[in-house]
C-alpha cells in the first residue's frame, strides 16, 4: 500500500474501509476522541494516546472519560472491535500510523501568557516515532505560527526528517462544542491549510472521511490557526458586548431581555444574551493566544482584552447582585447561606471547567457564606468543590437558604415551581437570576426578592 502522502482521496477512503489505514490520535478527550471514533467507524485502525494510565485503561474497557453525549456506544462498539485501542506511548503510536492528529490542549499560564507545554511534548513523542511518508495534523487551538514554529520544528528536531520532503504537515482546527460534538465535527465546514500542496490533499483526502460539510482552504497555516480564534473572540466581544448593556439596563431601569429580544428583530443585530460569566475550555483561554502574538508584533487589541476583562468582572457584578438581594431581606452576606443551581460552563452540559458557578462559589466562601450546589447533570460523587456541598436533588440544595442563585439554564430549572422553593427556604428569601429563567413578576408573587443580571433588583 502506498504511503498516505502517495495516495488520492478515492485510496485514502478504500485504506479505511479495508482497515489498512491507521490513525493515531494524540490526545483523547472532549475533542480527541469523538474524533478518534468517528475515524474508527470508516474502517480504520485507531490508536489514541493519553498520558493516564487510568485513563488508557477506562478507554480500553469502553468506558467513556467525557460525557458526550452518544460517545459510550460508539467507544464500547470499537474497542470490541478492535478498530479502537489507547496507549501511552505515542512515539510507537506514530510509528505504526499513516496519519497523526495532535488534539492536545492548549492552555493559559501565569500572566495570561499562553501554554504550549503539552503540544512541546505531543510533538517530541510524536518524531520519536514519525516514519516518512506520514502526515501530521495539527487540530489544537494556537495561536498564529505555533504549527510551524514549534511543533514542524520539534517534529524536524527530534525525527530528523523534513516536512513537505520526509512527512506532510497540515493544521486544521476543531470546530465543535461540548454537548454536540458528533453533529459538529461531521456537519460543519471544516478550515484547512497544509504546509505544501501535498500536504493540504493528503490532509483533505483524510478529513473528508468523516466530514461531509466541506473542507475550506485557506492559503497558510497562520491563517487557519487565526481563524479558530478569530471565530472564539467574535463571540467572546459579542457576549462582553451585551455584558455591558445589561449594566446599563439595570442602572436605567430598562429590562435586557425585552431590550434585546426586540433589537434582534432587525436582521444585522444578533445580540447573545448576557451572563454571570464565561466558562468551558476555549474562550477564557483563546483569546491570549491572540493577544501574545499581537504582542510580539507590537499591535494593539484593545477590544479582545477589554472583551476579556468585562467578562471576568461578571462573576464579582453576580456576588454584588446576591448582596443586594440579601439586604433587601434584612440579611447580610456574611452567615448567609447561598444553593447554587447549575455548575456546567453553559447549559445542558456535563462538562464545568472554568465554570463561573465555581468561581462565584468559592468567593462568597470566602466573605462568610455557607454554599450548597445543585446539578442536574452531576452526582455528588462527581462533584468536588473544597467546602461546599453538593446536593443530591433541588429540593435539598434549597432547603433553608437564604438565597438561590440560578447559574445555569438547563432545562430543569426553566420550569422551577417557584412556590415550592419559597416553601423550602428561610424566608425572606431572594433568588438571583444569573441567566435571565426566571420571570421577575412570578418570583415576587412567590414571596421572593428578586434580583438579575439585566434586570438588577427588582422591587414590587
Amino acid at each position: 500500500m502506498p504511503k498516505i502522502m502517495e495516495m488520492d482521496s478515492s485510496q485514502v477512503a478504500e485504506a479505511a474501509a479495508q482497515g489498512a489505514l491507521c490513525i493515531a490520535v494524540i490526545g483523547c478527550g472532549w475533542m480527541g476522541l469523538p474524533t478518534a471514533l468517528l475515524f474508527a467507524e470508516t474502517g480504520a485502525k485507531v490508536i489514541g494516546v493519553v498520558k493516564s494510565e487510568e485513563e488508557a485503561s477506562l478507554l480500553n474497557q469502553g468506558i467513556a472519560t467525557v460525557a458526550e453525549p452518544g460517545i459510550e456506544p460508539l467507544l464500547r462498539k470499537h474497542v470490541e472491535s478492535g478498530r479502537f485501542k489507547v496507549t501511552l506511548d505515542a512515539a510507537n503510536a506514530a510509528s505504526q500510523a499513516d496519519a497523526i492528529l495532535i488534539i492536545v490542549p492548549t492552555h493559559v499560564g501565569r500572566g495570561k501568557k499562553p501554554d504550549y507545554s503539552a503540544i512541546v511534548d505531543a510533538s517530541r513523542n510524536v518524531g520519536r516515532g514519525l516514519m516518512k511518508g506520514s502526515l501530521v495534523i495539527v487540530e489544537s487551538t494556537v495561536g498564529p505560527g505555533v504549527t510551524e514554529e514549534v511543533v514542524k520544528f520539534e517534529l524536524e528536531e527530534v525525527s530528523g526528517l523534513k516536512a513537505g520532503v520526509d512527512f506532510g504537515l497540515a493544521y486544521s482546527p476543531i470546530r465543535a462544542s461540548a454537548g454536540r460534538v458528533f453533529r459538529d465535527l461531521t456537519s460543519y465546514p471544516r478550515i484547512l491549510a497544509g504546509f505544501d500542496e501535498r500536504s493540504f490533499h493528503a490532509a483533505s483526502s483524510l478529513l473528508s472521511l468523516i466530514v461531509k460539510g466541506g473542507i475550506i482552504k485557506v492559503k497558510d497555516i497562520k491563517t487557519a490557526e487565526a481563524v479558530k480564534l478569530f471565530e472564539n473572540i467574535y463571540r467572546d466581544v459579542n457576549i462582553a458586548l451585551v455584558n455591558q448593556l445589561a449594566l446599563f439596563c439595570e442602572a436605567a431601569g430598562i429590562d435586557v431581555v425585552e431590550a434585546i429580544n426586540a433589537a434582534n428583530t432587525q436582521p444585522f443585530c444578533h445580540l447573545h444574551r448576557p451572563g454571570m460569566g464565561v466558562g468551558g475550555h476555549c474562550l477564557p483561554s483563546n483569546p491570549y493566544f491572540l493577544l501574545e502574538k499581537a504582542r510580539k508584533l507590537k499591535v494593539n487589541l484593545d477590544l479582545v482584552r477589554a472583551a476579556r476583562r468585562i467578562n471576568d468582572s461578571m462573576p464579582f457584578h453576580t456576588i454584588k447582585l446576591i448582596t443586594a438581594a440579601l439586604r433587601s431581606c434584612g440579611k447580610t452576606l456574611k452567615g448567609s447561606h447561598v444553593a447554587i443551581l447549575g455548575v456546567s460552563f453553559k447549559e445542558e452540559v456535563k462538562e464545568h471547567r472554568y465554570s463561573p458557578s465555581i468561581y462565584v462559589a468559592e468567593r462568597l466562601m470566602r466573605r462568610g457564606v455557607k454554599i450548597s450546589i445543585y446539578d442536574p447533570f452531576f452526582t455528588p460523587e462527581e462533584l468536588s468543590v473544597p467546602g461546599v456541598r453538593i446536593a443530591p436533588t433541588l429540593e435539598s440544595c434549597v432547603e433553608g437558604v437564604d438565597c438561590i442563585l440560578l447559574a445555569v439554564a438547563h432545562e430543569k430549572f426553566k420550569s422551577l415551581d417557584l412556590n415550592l422553593l419559597a416553601k423550602l427556604v428561610k424566608m425572606p428569601a431572594a433568588l438571583v437570576d444569573g441567566r435571565q429563567v426566571i420571570d421577575p413578576i412570578k418570583a415576587r408573587e412567590a414571596g421572593f426578592v428578586y434580583a438579575g443580571i439585566g434586570r438588577g433588583l427588582v422591587v414590587a
